[in-house]
């Protein structure tokens, strides 16, 4: 990442708000710990509830369709992804475009 990478207390920031939504998104999840390394499958949400996440984060962070874009093109299933990988993509993009607000 550049020098204008996300800050431990944003990326714990991102975290916080990733877990809340997955409780929100998932009202039979029974919760327990998640860490950066949980896969999203095994949470027990389906692939309709994964791309509702996705999309809850693009809207959430005024990325359009970003971060889709960018986990297709990564090559990675979405049911293979963990919390982390979400996350660091999610915080890519966010840094990439307060990175493009600068330079406009």
């Amino acid at each position: 990442m550049s020098d204008a990478a996300l800050t431990y207390g944003d990326s714990q920031k991102l975290f916080e708000s990733m877990k809340d939504l997955l409780k929100d998104i998932n009202e039979d999840w029974e919760t327990g710990e998640v860490t950066t390394e949980t896969r999203l499958v095994d949470l027990g949400m389906e692939s309709i509830s994964l791309v509702y996440l996705i999309a809850e984060l693009q809207q959430t962070y005024g990325l359009g369709d970003a971060l889709f874009r960018k986990m297709r093109g990564d090559g990675t299933f979405l049911k293979d992804m963990t919390v982390g990988d979400v996350l660091k993509s999610l915080g890519a993009l966010i840094e990439s475009s307060k990175i493009g607000k600068k330079a406009s």
